[in-house]
């Protein structure tokens, strides 16, 4: 291996820098100091400080550190590939930048680091460059990253791209329970944040990519937090009786890594002060929800990585209680039809969940996966529906009462073997799940046409059972065409698929696991038993080119595959008087190719991707059958009925730049619906009954564009924005009912969405303000002649503020927004809601223990109650949610590290 290393800006030799070999697994030193020598020009002066070493010729992947006092250090990966012989050099000269000091009468002055740069290919953040109030969590610091956005359930975009996976150094964590180390994890014990297409242990083990890379974020501790404990403990009382507690556990050894989260609470929120439009009201909880839950994990990697386990044990225990209330007026033919509802419903539902994940990498690749889920619930519910026309025209009250139980088993086994010219791999999947359910409700209806009052008692077992059993085998041959690679991929899986939903009218609301002779009150029309057994045979071909990048093979310049799908089925179908047995045999064809480039230095990086895919129909819904188990609501079967198909082309470009940390993504997509499903429906308005029926639809696609932007404004990197921009042009297919008309037909609408976003943030020691804006323009046209179009726009503005006091050490968090909406056909939809929220925060016991307390909504703004309108009519709903309220928390932290 041959390399060099100069200064980054002056681009000269550094003769007297210190180049060291690291294995990138763990960062342990293989060569601890490796010669530079220098290369003098014909002029006599210094031309190169180049330096040359030898490496055992076996697959491995080594991290290069240049260092040299008063510069920062330079890392570059290496990744050798044990076929290979030759002479190998580094694509780029190691690039030291210095470090800028200024002296001020004996005081030092050094400048503000770099909050993210690039390593090759690899996005990097250093956490030490961020400045978080004491008590801040890993999610609080990800949220500061420039080019970042992270949604309310964990998951995380960077430039637009959705992360994969949520890595702690280099290891899945709790099976990709992302929400886990993103609460739990203190800021202040990571070192720095990667993003990067990360090779699968498959490919390690073949030692070139052949299964496509996953994109990462993996999180890096710092050297005292590697090894001992770290633990957090949080209780927390609020008014409008909220509580909280939760516990949290990460031990680690040299091979084992230990995990223990406990978390009880009745908030039903993750929301969190400071994020900015994330309190709109569309954002609001729709129940109250206390979870009660306990997850451990145990996970091994031996110290060369080639054997890996992680199990996961879990146990969660949920009680949701939901209140709803919702007026519906309909647009028919000289009258607008009006429907209330009311309804409460309240779950309780306990689980456990077991996995275990093992890995060999060596002598040959093996992968296992074990999983069982097993979940009981039961719930009751009530609610009332009224009807009306010019009068009342119906009324229905339901009583509900429910229980049931889910179990799963899946087991998964994976093998590979792969030599210089070919490789193969194998897949046995085995999975079982068994549902079971039993439902009873009791139907009070009115129809003051025909004055009658009719009481319904419904009671249903249904079972819900799946058995299935595949293998897959790929073929890979390599260089079979000079630089072009071949894979020939070909499955088998068998699928066993039982249903029944057994319909019984007794003369009281019970449920039909606790009823005797049940035969006898069976609805035999709106019962149904069905059997499926599935042969589903794949086969086919891909040829591809691999590029190379940093010295290892990282990506397919192009690829192209086809691959052939074919089914063979049987249905046995028994309801009322239908008995039928159908078979199915059809194959598709599904074509895919895809083309990317990236510069050699990783700056610039285009992809462009298209693939047609179609799929056959589910079989009940393709058989004749009419559910009227509802009496207000008829289920119908359709006989015509075909599967969906599209075409989606899809295009992405990314351009990395180290000047102000910059960076700018953009991306194109074009889906085109060949055909797709919609529900049909017609209403009677004398028994306001409605009736559904699904049909095939053709013509719909969707046209979209993305721009993403981030950067920093001076040199100091106090100043930080970031914008991100999405146009999409909809021509979407549906059902709709004509004004005067009351059954539905055809209704094509167009929607051009308009919705850039973007904040500008300063941030200088514990100062950090952000200013946000979001709009959201819709301009909607139908076809049909009764559609108005519609103008809305909903847009959000605000500020979010958090300081430290230095000499008092406490932190202020504060954010308000304005949530606004224009251009509705009714004024009750034009609204405008400023929330308001506040949290102050002071550590004790030298940070070990903060105290916070926080203001959710201050000014009672939040509702949520939410608005549709369609070309059928117009929906407001109201969800009982979790109101403002006040919590003190209090947060202990402590950690054991070893002293060496």
């Amino acid at each position: 291996m041959i390399g060099t290393v100069q200064d980054a800006f002056l681009k000269v030799p550094l003769p007297e820098a210190k180049v060291s070999l690291l294995l990138a697994s763990d960062s342990s030193v293989v060569i601890d100091s490796i010669p530079l020598n220098k290369v003098m020009r014909s002029d006599g002066t210094l031309g190169k400080a180049q330096f040359f070493f030898k490496v055992e010729p076996k697959t491995c992947t080594y991290l290069l550190r240049a260092r040299l006092k008063g510069y920062e250090d330079d890392y570059q990966k290496l990744s050798i590939n044990g076929n290979d012989q030759g002479l190998w050099g580094l694509d780029s000269p190691m690039q030291l930048k210095r470090i800028r000091e200024t002296q001020l009468g004996g005081v030092t002055v050094k400048a503000t680091r770099v909050k993210m740069y690039y390593k090759g290919d690899t996005l990097v953040y250093d956490a030490t460059a961020f400045k978080m109030p004491e008590g801040s969590m890993l999610d609080d610091l990800i949220r500061q990253m420039p080019g970042v956005k992270m949604d309310d359930d964990g998951q995380i975009f960077v430039n637009g791209r959705k992360v994969d996976e949520l890595l702690l150094g280099s290891r899945s964590f709790m099976g990709g329970n992302s929400k886990v180390l993103l609460e739990n994890l203190p800021y202040y014990t990571v070192k720095n944040i990667k993003v990067y297409e990360n090779q699968t242990d498959m490919s390690r083990a073949a030692g070139r990519d052949v299964e496509p890379r996953r994109y990462v974020m993996d999180v890096n501790l710092k050297k005292e937090y590697q090894t001992g404990y770290i633990a957090n403990m949080e209780a927390a009382v609020g008014t409008q009786e909220r509580w909280l507690g939760r516990g949290f556990l990460l031990a680690f050894t040299r091979r084992w890594r230990y995990s223990l989260q406990a978390n009880l609470n009745n908030v039903n929120e993750s929301r969190h002060i400071g994020a900015n439009g994330a309190w709109s009201p569309e954002r609001m909880p729709q129940s109250l929800l206390t979870t009660r839950s306990v997850t451990a994990n145990a996970n091994y990697a031996s110290d060369d990585k080639n054997v890996k386990n992680d199990f996961t044990a879990s146990f969660t225990s949920t009680d949701n209680t939901s209140e709803m209330r919702q007026r519906y007026q309909q647009f028919l033919d000289g009258t607008n039809p009006l429907s209330l509802t009311q309804a409460n419903s309240g779950t309780d539902t306990w689980g456990i969940h077991l996995a275990n994940d093992l890995t060999l990498l060596k002598p040959k690749y093996i992968n296992s996966q074990t999983s069982f889920n097993y979940e009981k619930w039961n719930s009751s519910s009530l609610s009332l529906f009224e009807q009306w026309s010019d009068s009342l025209s119906a009324r229905m009250r339901t009583d509900g009462i429910g229980e049931g139980s889910r179990c799963n088993v899946l087991q998964f086994l994976c093998a590979a073997y792969y030599k210089e010219k070919w490789g193969v791999n194998g897949s046995l999947l085995l999975m079982h799940y068994n549902n079971r359910s039993w439902q009873s409700s009791r139907y009070n209806t009115l129809l003051t046409a025909s004055q009658t009052d009719e009481i319904r008692h419904n009671a249903s077992d249904a079972l819900d059972r799946k058995t299935q059993v595949s293998f897959s085998n790929l073929w890979l041959l390599n260089s079979l065409f000079g630089k072009v690679n071949m894979s020939i991929p070909w499955s088998v899986a068998y699928i066993d698929h039982s249903l029944h939903d057994y319909l019984y009218h007794p003369d009281t609301l019970m449920l039909a696991s606790q009823l005797d002779m049940l035969r006898a009150t069976t609805d035999a029309d709106n019962s149904y038993k069905s059997r499926e057994k599935d042969w589903h045979y794949t086969v086919g071909f891909s040829l591809y080119e691999d590029a190379v990048f940093n010295n290892f093979i990282s990506y397919n310049r192009w690829r192209i595959e086809l691959s052939v799908p074919i089914y063979h089925r049987s249905l046995s179908y028994l309801r009322g008087p239908i008995d039928t047995l159908m078979r199915d045999t059809r194959a598709f064809l599904i074509p895919k190719a895809k083309y990317r480039y990236v510069t050699p230095n990783g700056k610039k990086d285009f992809k462009i991707e298209a693939e047609y895919k179609s799929e056959p129909v589910d079989m009940v819904s393709s058989i004749a059958y009419r559910d009227d188990s509802n009496p207000l609501v008829v289920r119908e079967g359709n006989a015509a009925l075909k599967g969906r198909a599209y075409t989606k082309v899809w295009a992405d470009y990314t351009q990395k730049s180290e000047k102000r940390a910059g960076q700018w993504h953009a991306g194109a997509m074009f889906y085109y619906h060949h055909r797709d499903v919609a529900q049909s429906s017609t209403f009677n308005p004398l028994t306001a009954v409605y009736t559904y029926k699904p049909m095939n639809v053709r013509g719909a696609y969707d046209i979209e564009a993305k721009f993403d932007i981030s950067s920093e404004l001076d040199k100091d990197h106090h100043w930080t924005w970031q914008l991100n921009a999405e146009a999409k042009y909809s021509h979407a297919l549906d059902h709709a009912m004509l004004y005067g008309e009351t059954e539905s037909r055809e209704n094509a609408v167009n929607t051009l969405r308009l919705h850039p976003n973007g904040y500008l943030q300063y941030n200088k020691g514990t100062l950090n303000i952000r200013a946000t804006a979001d709009v959201e323009w819709r301009h909607s046209e139908g076809k049909m002649r009764d559609f108005a179009t519609l103008n809305a726009t909903d847009f959000h503005y605000g500020m979010s503020a958090r300081y430290t006091i230095p000499q008092l050490n406490i932190t202020l968090n504060t954010d308000a927004t304005m949530y606004s909406r224009r251009g509705y056909g009714s004024d009750d939809l034009n609204t405008d809601d400023f929330v308001l929220n506040a949290s102050v925060s002071q550590p004790l016991f030298k940070g070990k223990l903060i105290a916070r307390i926080e203001a959710f909504d201050l000014l009672h703004q939040l509702s949520s109650t939410q608005y549709e309108v369609n070309a059928q009519g117009r929906t407001e709903t109201w969800h009982r949610s979790l109101p403002n309220y006040v919590m003190l928390h209090l947060v202990y932290h402590f950690n054991k590290n070893p002293k060496k």
